[in-house]
């Protein structure tokens, strides 16, 4: 069709060409972003085309735009409320991570590929903790296909020993108890790459050198900072009184940014410490986050 024809979408109702596109996107549940998100150019998902187009758009095609998007939210929601976790939750721990943590660990991700022969896309990551599976479509539309989180008992897993194959180990954990404690431990027998976005204290609790093996292995940890504070959103449905303000609120999450986090990060023996420091140095300088080791830490993330 050429442009400023019209089409007809489901329901009968014929609309120009832009705004069909509009409505397709938002009824597509594998699409990120609310209209909000859409229309607000600091934002990931925002769409320029959209942003222009809106003021020439009649009520009735603005109301349609905004029935859809108010679908999807209620579809986003329903699908959480459904989820029925086999095992024993905390509801402070369900937060998913945004798109823009995953985006700062492209790099070393794509790097971990090259050095076992595969394109990103093949490189198997296993998330063992699931909250309301937004990990797969984020790493997805980063270019990595092959991602495992499943809504099952990581324990149980690893009791009958059913863990998937991988190659890398990339999550979100959760941050009650003493599940970071035990993650740490079992990473550091698993022998392979891993990837951990945690609040920055942990690094300095009585546990995280003997979880990893002691002092010198601690040591060989190393820690992609952010220069802006993560944010992660809370699916609306799992926590009874969500802990945010509605203004951080948007397509069926909540927003919540209660603490200074970053990326614990051992990549050996695939890329070891060193190794994978002077790889960063040398071809990455101009990233929005600095890798280092703890004695680098910058000061305003520092435990």
């Amino acid at each position: 069709q050429k442009p400023g024809s019209t089409a007809t979408i489901a329901g009968g109702a014929s609309f120009r060409d832009e705004v069909t596109r509009v409505l397709r996107d938002l009824s597509d549940p594998a699409s990120h972003g609310t209209l909000s998100d859409r229309l607000n150019p600091s934002h990931s998902c925002f769409d320029k085309q959209l942003k222009a187009s809106w003021k020439s758009f009649s009520k009735k095609e603005r109301a349609a735009i905004v029935a859809a998007d108010q679908a999807k939210m209620a579809a986003t929601v329903s699908a959480t409320v459904a989820i029925d976790h086999p095992f024993e939750v905390t509801a402070d721990d369900h937060c998913e991570t945004a798109i823009e943590a995953y985006r700062d660990v492209v790099a070393i991700l794509s790097q971990i590929a090259t050095k076992l022969g595969k394109r990103p896309a093949d490189l198997k990551i296993y998330d063992p903790f699931f909250c309301a599976g937004a990990v797969v479509k984020n790493l997805g539309d980063l270019g990595f296909h092959d991602v495992y989180n499943k809504c099952e008992d990581f324990y149980d897993v690893v009791a009958k020993k059913r863990i998937p194959d991988h190659d890398v180990l990339l999550t979100n954990p959760p941050y009650s108890g003493d599940h970071v404690e035990r993650l740490l431990q079992w990473c550091r027998g698993n022998s392979k790459p891993f990837l951990l976005l945690m609040p920055n204290y942990f690094c300095t609790k009585d546990y995280f050198e003997p979880a990893l093996g002691g002092p010198s292995q601690a040591k060989s940890m190393l820690y992609l900072c952010p220069r802006k504070r993560y944010s992660y959103w809370t699916p609306k449905g799992l926590r009874e009184r969500p802990k945010v303000q509605a203004q951080h609120s948007r397509g069926g999450q909540n927003r919540t940014s209660p603490f200074v986090s970053f990326w614990y990060i051992d990549a050996s023996p695939v890329l070891p410490a060193n190794q994978l420091l002077r790889w960063w140095q040398s071809n990455c300088a101009d990233a929005d986050c600095k890798l280092c080791r703890f004695t680098d830490l910058p000061p305003g993330v520092r435990p």
